[in-house]
């Protein structure tokens, strides 16, 4: 495909990545000449120096002939026009990063997006406060995702000498609710077999019913913790987002946010009625003393900054929070979260990345989950009739050692494979795969 990237930040660079290193023809449009040669020193990318919402920018780069445009600046206004400007040079899809919730939330006045050319809005803060609240809901999940409508969910766990998991093969642990579909040794991701013995540290993704999870305290024989309070450090958009999805849960916990701004924690305290705000520096030890925060408490820090973002995390685990989740911008930065006991690490542009892969991977894979290795995906596929993949019994396909079949939902049953599972068309396919092998897993589903 031919994709337009308009913009050039962290967004913009990861999307960029991801899409040249899949193949595409990927074309950066940015102002700042400065970052254009650094992207085209380091992948392999066509840049132009420009305006991407002007109709003359996109004239250069033969607009017409282009596939997908992303505006993905940090000025909403102005995805918003490259978007417009796109779809009428006769773009088919048009993507726009919004993050002023001004613009997306339900008010009879607001603009019908499609109606002015805009096809897709994402919005990484808000993805990020959903995966979030998602990981909250699940005390240990280091991961959360949700496959085929919300009846299948995928969990991460990090492995602890606690666990009765720990030591333990898979082909000796009692899995029949569950399939251990990945399994992370230090920046890695394994291929688990029978054989794959459990060690402290590895992180695991299990996949499984919604409803089945329920049971998961009989497989790691560890108490599952019952929260008090949800603590955030930071109060920008994710935080806010965050609080907003707490405070529309049936039983709301008590929720506590320290900014130190003034002015955004008068703001936001007007705004938000329902929790309590403290005007503090959280990357203080007296700051988070004064909450007297404890084992019975999940310690968020969403500072926007990894190196403040760190230094709260850490001292919140000295002070005996056990659940810690930490935004962190670096992927590179992930190993340091995880060295420093927390629990989880989000990275917004990750889950934004993964938005994107999904419009440009073939129609019949549904949805896309890329480990924060970077070097596996879990895919949602439904099998095309007489794809290779309906024609054998699993044990007959002859799978390469990066690909495995986590479940299958046939006739809305969700079945844990085995050698002798049959695949069928419109099934619909879990699968974990090296990011190397992911054009196999397409070729595997799709019939040509």
């Amino acid at each position: 495909m031919r994709i337009v990237v308009v913009g050039l930040g962290r967004v913009g660079y990861n999307i960029s990545k991801a899409l040249s290193e899949e193949g595409h023809d990927v074309i950066i449009i940015d102002k700042d000449a400065e970052v254009l040669k650094v992207a085209a020193a380091n992948l392999d990318v066509m840049t132009v120096v420009g305006n991407g919402a002007s109709a003359r920018t996109l004239e250069t780069v033969d607009i017409k002939a282009v596939d997908i445009i992303l505006a993905v600046t940090e000025n909403d206004e102005l995805n918003m026009i490259a978007c417009m400007t796109a779809k009428q040079c006769g773009v088919p899809m048009t993507v726009a990063r919004i993050r002023n919730s001004d613009y997306t939330s339900s008010h009879p006045y607001l603009l019908s997006y499609s109606s002015y050319g805009i096809d897709l809005i994402i919005n990484p803060e808000h993805l990020a406060a959903q995966e979030i609240f998602r990981l909250i809901e699940i005390p240990m999940a280091t991961d959360m995702e949700y496959f085929y409508e919300g009846k299948l969910s995928l969990i991460g766990l990090k492995v602890i000498q606690e666990m009765a998991i720990a030591g333990q093969k898979i082909a000796d642990l009692s899995l029949d609710r569950f399939t251990i579909v990945a399994v992370s040794r230090g920046e890695k991701a394994l291929i688990p077999r029978g054989d794959t013995c459990l060690l402290p540290n590895d992180k695991i993704l299990l996949l499984g019913e919604t409803t089945g999870f329920q049971h998961l305290n009989g497989l790691i024989k560890k108490k599952t913790p019952v929260f008090r309070r949800v603590v955030i450090a930071g109060g920008g958009l994710i935080a806010q987002y965050l609080v907003r999805l707490l405070l529309q849960k049936k039983k709301i916990p008590e929720i506590i946010v320290i900014e130190p701004d003034p002015e955004l924690c008068a703001t936001l305290a007007a705004e938000l009625t329902g929790c309590d705000f403290f005007c503090a520096d959280p990357t203080k030890k007296e700051t988070l003393e004064e909450q007297c925060l404890g084992a019975d408490d999940v310690f968020i820090t969403l500072q926007g900054s990894e190196n403040s973002n760190l230094v709260a995390a850490l001292l919140a685990r000295n002070m005996g929070v056990e659940e810690v989740l930490c935004e962190v911008g670096r992927e590179d930065y992930i190993p340091l979260a995880d060295m420093i006991g927390v629990t989880a690490a989000i990275t917004p542009r990750l889950l934004t990345v993964n938005t994107v892969l999904k419009l440009v991977r073939k129609s019949n894979i549904v949805n896309i989950n890329l480990l924060q290795s970077g070097d596996a995906e879990i895919l949602e596929v439904i099998p095309q009739p007489n794809s290779p993949v309906t024609k054998k019994k699993l044990r007959d396909l002859g799978l390469p050692r990066g690909i495995l079949i986590g479940a299958v939902i046939h006739d809305h049953n969700v079945i844990v494979p085995r050698g002798d599972t049959q695949i069928h068309p419109h099934d619909h396919v879990i699968v974990f795969a090296l990011k190397q092998l992911i054009p196999e897993v397409e070729n595997l589903f799709y019939h040509q």
